[in-house]
């Protein structure tokens, strides 16, 4: 037993030393406090797939106060802040190739007369391809806009039928996307933390020269891992405590499921990444280099986790991939526990590969570690 607390006390000075370290800067007191909240904020206002801000083109060739009227439900939809009246062809192609507009509207000069005979009225929409997603997106509002217009025209329901469809979204009533950035960005910014602070640990150390006293010091190779973890895991946990405080105050989060739970699925997540963080680390001889490993994980480990498009959209070779992506299983994990209080067998589905993969990479970098030390 007292070799035990001896071990525990050699292991508690090197992690009062790590603290020590990486506080006395107050560069990294800014990088590892200050940044992630800047940025979350910074991402959760422009980082968004809404459109909302939108500007039009509107050639009216009917000119009638049906035509009119169908310009005014453009124009006072919330979505849309400025439209542009072309006067011919010409200016319409003029106003799309400078974007002045996502999206142009061409109204025919018999558009009236088709609503009203039943003959079938139609509308161009000319889109701007370059910016493709947001042109599909003000797509999608203007249909609505004409569809919501016929009915109002006509008398009859935007579907021409009787039927009346209720839509209820279930996790997130209003399709807030802020609250999708904000989960998403926790995790994310987690994860650079806890990667940076345990990839530039050991480089540091080899870089300052102090590499070589923690050596031949009476520690052994584990218990050097286990006090460069653990003042990485702390700060990382702050930073997601105070972003998870600032997305409930600021941007009205709700938080549904369990702190504990969350904080334990989000600990075991920040375990895998120490491993990929110390490996770097101890591969690497200066800081520059641990930094290089670092964005050369976090480029596919961002784009495989279906942070940006689906997994399921992806090739299966690349489906593959992402199942040993840690930041794929955490993004389901915060979503789940965030928003819909995630039962415990689906926390498990989650957390169970991740515990797999804390197990490989921290035991493959305590492996190369004490290889290198031989």
């Amino acid at each position: 037993m007292r070799r035990f607390f001896s071990r525990l006390s050699a292991i508690y000075a090197l992690v009062v030393k790590e603290f020590q370290i990486i506080w006395s800067d107050p560069m990294n007191r800014v990088v590892l406090v200050v940044f992630p909240i800047l940025q979350m904020t910074l991402f959760a206002y422009t980082a968004s797939l809404e459109i909302k801000n939108i500007s039009l083109v509107i050639y009216d060739q009917d000119r009638t106060p049906v035509s009119r009227a169908l310009t005014e439900k453009f124009a006072n939809t919330p979505t849309v802040e400025k439209i542009e009246m072309a006067q011919s062809r010409e200016q319409v192609t003029d106003l799309i190739n400078r974007q002045k507009g996502y999206m142009a509207v061409v109204i025919p000069q018999d558009f009236s007369k088709k609503i009203y005979d039943g003959s079938g009225a139609s509308l161009q929409f000319i889109l701007d391809g370059r910016k493709s997603n947001a042109a599909q997106i003000v797509l999608g509002y203007a249909s609505e806009i004409v569809s919501a217009f016929q009915g109002e025209i006509l008398g009859v329901s935007p579907a021409g039928t009787p039927i009346e469809v209720v839509v209820r979204n279930w996790f997130n009533p209003n399709l807030d996307y802020q609250w999708f950035i904000v989960i998403s960005l926790t995790g994310a910014l987690a994860l650079s933390m806890m990667l940076s602070v345990t990839a530039l640990s050991v480089a540091q150390e080899k870089e300052l020269g102090t590499f070589d006293q923690i050596v031949v010091s009476p520690l052994k190779p584990y218990e050097i891992l286990i006090g460069k973890t653990i003042p990485a895991l702390a700060i990382s946990l702050l930073d997601v405590a105070v972003m998870m405080i600032g997305g409930s105050l600021f941007f009205g989060i709700p938080l549904e499921g369990s702190v504990i739970g969350l904080y334990a699925c989000v600990s075991v997540f920040l375990l895998s990444i120490a491993g990929i963080g110390l490996f770097i680390s101890t591969l690497c001889q200066t800081q520059q280099q641990a930094i290089l490993g670092v964005f050369t994980f976090l480029a596919p480990a961002f784009l495989l986790s279906g942070f940006v498009t689906p997994v399921e959209n992806m090739p299966p070779v690349l489906q593959k991939v992402a199942a040993i992506n840690p930041l794929t299983y955490f993004f389901s994990l915060m979503k789940g526990i965030y928003l819909k209080d995630m039962t415990f067998g689906m926390i498990m589905e989650n957390v169970f590969p991740l515990l797999i993969i804390s197990f490989l990479t921290l035991g493959f970098a305590g492996w190369f570690f004490n290889k290198k030390l031989d």
